[in-house]
């Protein structure tokens, strides 16, 4: 009878935690009754007029999940929004298709927050929307499909096909100045058509995401966008807007597109290792930059153009682009690039390698200061390899062992320049994925400098201590090549979590060891892939107890003021548990 009345209660306990639902009533009676652990997966079929609302609170070890019971078979349409608040709230494998006429401008599609309250720790994975866009008459109106909100949020392994009017993909609003720490990966951005245009125009709000606004671009966000696929995009000049400080960009790749990479605001950002295959698309280029303290290195960029469709030259683009800055700029304005360091990269095909000191008009009348531009590889650029259009300021500013085949540097004026040469031939050649380093090449054992975050190359593969110049090191062994549309589905977007789901977790094993376990002192933290960036440790309730940036293949951890039980570690978004005892 006892063993009954268990098994009993059992089944109770794992009807309320695991809810199948049918239609928006049970949806909305599931999501009041869901707590820590609940999973309430949504019936395959078309649903109609859809709002979801929660604000609840999940934990790391139990998140409250709402998902497709088979992902790709659950189509949300007409009337619909979902708002997440509070904590581990994920989201997962719905399709978002066939607006109604007339769409809220004021109410996203995704919004991270809920009755006021931001969503922290969720996520938004494999889903789909599918051209879920307003009227012709509301050409003009803002309407952004996801609105990232909170902290340590992440959206990933999703499509996001056919966007068009004004309003970003993806928009981090950062209301506040506290930092985000989100992860935007895996995801494939296709197919984006400008405001009114099958041409690019200079209209704001037309990106696929935006990190930051200028009011809190002083302050630091340390988001990560990586993995990354954005295909036939076109819209404005800034594909990602960079607002805020501290963020990351890499692995990233960009195809037959136009605009750019664009560090508008904020300071102390990295991007690396991205393809930027523009294939000739007027009004492209690779990064633009404006702030301090960035660094641009083991970046991959192809076939840029520098102008509007209409043939017109525009100052805003090149394969690397600086900026001149306003004399105390306000938030929204142009501030001065400082102590940037731009390495390493390689450019193909490209009307403008690097373009340095670029302007928009006469209030921009601030050099870039204390610029090193070193070790990159200008192939066949057909105007300029670098076009200086504003000379280097300050004693650190340097160009040093920049290649070039063809195109040509204009003046480095009174910056140091050293190692900067040409060559007629053998620098690189075509290959089934990229222009890659060829046996007896000048880049070969070409870089001159030290730099602690050059540890490999664009393929992954590692970089020796006497390294070559340009983004590729010859024959490392790297394996990581650009994305292309067959990746889709596979690697990326839409229906590729499921693909790589067991491969990951092996990935996520295999990424860092850490020793001794149990522990009572110190846990030590050795990473499998290069230099770890960051580490956090949460209790099994999801509470942050300690975050940490690094920047080495080890770490060690003082625990002794933790109480015996199990944790979760996270180093650079791997998750591994450990017992203290």
């Amino acid at each position: 009878m006892n063993n009954r009345f268990l098994i009993l209660l059992l089944l109770l306990v794992c009807n309320v935690h695991a809810q199948y639902v049918t239609t928006n009533t049970e949806l909305t009676n599931a999501i009041n009754a869901a707590s820590a652990g609940s999973t309430i997966t949504l019936k395959n079929q078309t649903w109609t007029n859809v709002q979801i609302n929660i604000n609840k609170n999940g934990n790391l070890a139990s998140p409250i999940t709402i998902k497709a019971e088979t992902p790709g078979s659950v189509f949300f349409e007409g009337v619909t929004n979902v708002k997440m608040g509070g904590s581990y709230i994920y989201f997962e494998g719905v399709v978002f298709r066939n607006p109604p006429t007339t769409v809220s401008t004021s109410t996203p599609l995704i919004d991270f927050k809920a009755s006021s309250t931001d969503c922290n720790n969720c996520k938004v994975t494999n889903i789909k929307i599918d051209a879920f866009n307003q009227g012709a008459s509301q050409q003009t109106s803002v309407f952004k499909w996801i609105l990232l909100r909170g902290a340590n949020n992440e959206i990933s392994y999703c499509s996001f096909l056919g966007k068009h009017g004004v309003g970003s993909i993806i928009n981090d609003n950062r209301e506040t100045t506290i930092a985000n720490y989100h992860k935007i990966h895996h995801n494939y951005f296709a197919n984006r058509t400008p405001q009114g245009t099958s041409a690019v125009n200079d209209d704001n709000d037309q990106d696929a995401i935006r990190i930051g606004s200028s009011s809190t671009s002083l302050s630091d966000s340390f988001t990560e966008v990586y993995n990354n696929y954005f295909y036939n995009f076109v819209g404005e000049i800034e594909i990602i807007s960079n607002k805020s400080g501290s963020n990351k960009y890499y692995n990233n790749t960009f195809e037959d597109y136009s605009g750019s990479l664009t560090l508008r605001h904020g300071d102390n950002c990295e991007v690396s290792n991205n393809f930027f295959l523009a294939k000739g698309h007027s009004f492209s280029g690779g990064v633009r930059v404006m702030g301090e303290n960035h660094k641009i290195y083991n970046n991959y960029v192809e076939g840029t153009v520098a102008k509007y469709p209409n043939n017109n030259s525009t100052s805003g683009l090149a394969g690397i682009n600086i900026h001149n800055g306003i004399l105390n700029s306000p938030l929204n304005g142009y501030y001065q690039v400082k102590n940037a360091t731009i390495v390493n990269n390689t450019f193909v095909n490209c009307d403008l390698g690097i373009r340095v000191g670029a302007t928009f008009n006469s209030t921009q009348d601030q050099p870039p200061l204390n610029i090193v531009v070193g070790n990159n590889i200008m192939y066949q650029n057909i105007n300029r390899a670098i076009q200086v259009t504003t000379q280097l300021t300050g004693a650190a500013s340097k160009y040093e062992n920049n290649i070039k085949q063809n195109g040509t540097f204009d003046s480095f004026g009174s910056a140091t320049a050293t190692g900067n040469i040409n060559v007629t031939s053998g620098l690189l050649n075509s290959g089934s994925d990229f222009y890659r380093i060829i046996s007896g090449s000048a880049a070969i054992g070409y870089g001159l400098g030290t730099y602690a975050f050059l540890t490999e190359d664009i393929t992954g593969g590692a970089r020796p201590t006497s390294y070559d110049a340009g983004a590729e090191e010859y024959n490392a062994g790297g394996t990581i090549v650009p994305y292309k549309q067959s990746d889709v589905g596979v690697k990326v977007g839409f229906g590729a979590s499921n693909t790589l789901s067991n491969s990951e977790n092996i990935y996520e094993k295999a990424a860092f060891k850490i020793y001794p376990v149990p522990t009572k002192d110190e846990l030590i933290i050795s990473s499998q892939m290069g230099a770890m960036k960051y580490l956090q440790i949460f209790d099994l309730t999801g509470k942050l107890l300690l975050k940490r940036t690094i920047n080495s293949n080890t770490a060690k951890i003082d625990v002794q003021s933790f109480s015996k039980g199990v944790y979760v570690l996270e180093v650079d978004g791997f998750k591994s548990r450990f017992v203290v005892n």
